[in-house]
């Protein structure tokens, strides 16, 4: 397997190397974990369309344009401001 470096700033090295430490692994574990279990904005909106597509068929309920902004605010609220 090919490696590269990835420079960032001391303080985001020495973070990565306490929560590494905390994890019991590597630096290089911990930000292959997160690539790996992170979804990109693509992967996202598909699981969003299936979900919707589901709710559809099982409920008959489609959210309306609106509703899904309301939805996205309450759960930025909810996880801090970001979304």
């Amino acid at each position: 397997m090919a490696h590269t470096t990835i420079k960032v700033e001391d303080t985001v090295r020495d973070r990565l190397a306490i929560l590494a430490a905390e994890k019991g692994t590597s630096i290089a574990q911990l930000v292959s974990d997160f690539a790996a279990h992170t979804p990109t904005k693509e992967e996202r909106a598909e699981r969003t369309a299936r979900t919707l597509a589901i709710l559809r068929e099982m409920s008959g309920y489609v959210p309306s344009p609106e509703q899904d902004c309301e939805a996205d605010a309450e759960l930025a609220r909810r996880l801090g401001g970001g979304a």
